[in-house]
């Protein structure tokens, strides 16, 4: 009598899953790459992030009150801001919120207040922000700073203006080319 293939496909699977061996699993002993608590959304410092690059974010005021970012359209047709999230926490999703309903040209910017009172989140001394395309949560673009680069009155901005590094300002330039 012949079986059919799947038959005996899953008759050899069963006669190998039941063997009376006590030797661990061929993996037991090796550890996890990572440890159980590591967070899987949290960016690896080593490593950028890839990005979409169409929404950027061009200069944040995080010691200021209310904290700000500027966002600039960095491709080369209008964007509809109201697509866009933006967060402080990488892949917090239920936390994020999205930008107001407005279309910007190429190069246009906006800029976005944030406090407790306006977003749910403020932004701190030692930070990042994430801007995320909402229908399919694709990472745009993030900055992300340590305590004293966004100081009062300054800002954390590219340099040059959309493209270039981040650098810490005195003088911030809210809503204007850096």
């Amino acid at each position: 009598m012949r079986l059919p293939t799947c038959a005996l496909v899953a008759t050899l699977a069963a006669t190998t899953a039941c063997s009376n061996s006590a030797a661990p699993a061929p993996d037991a002993s090796r550890p996890d790459a990572a440890p159980p608590d590591a967070d899987p959304l949290a960016p690896d410092a080593d490593v950028p992030l890839p990005r979409l690059g169409l929404l950027v974010v061009n200069e944040v005021g995080a010691g200021d009150t209310p904290d700000w970012i500027e966002v600039v359209n960095a491709a080369l047709s209008p964007l509809a801001l109201g697509d866009y999230l933006f967060v402080d926490v990488a892949g917090d999703f239920v936390k994020a919120r999205p930008f107001p309903t407005l279309t910007l040209a190429p190069g246009q910017r906006h800029v976005q207040d944030i406090s407790d009172e306006l977003v749910g989140f403020k932004l701190g001394g030692d930070e990042a922000v994430y801007l995320y395309r909402a229908t399919d949560r694709a990472l745009s673009d993030y900055a992300d700073w340590a305590e004293g680069d966004s100081p009062a009155g300054g800002s954390w901005a590219r340099l040059p203006d959309t493209s270039g590094d981040f650098q810490s300002q005195t003088t911030s330039t809210r809503g204007q080319p850096n």
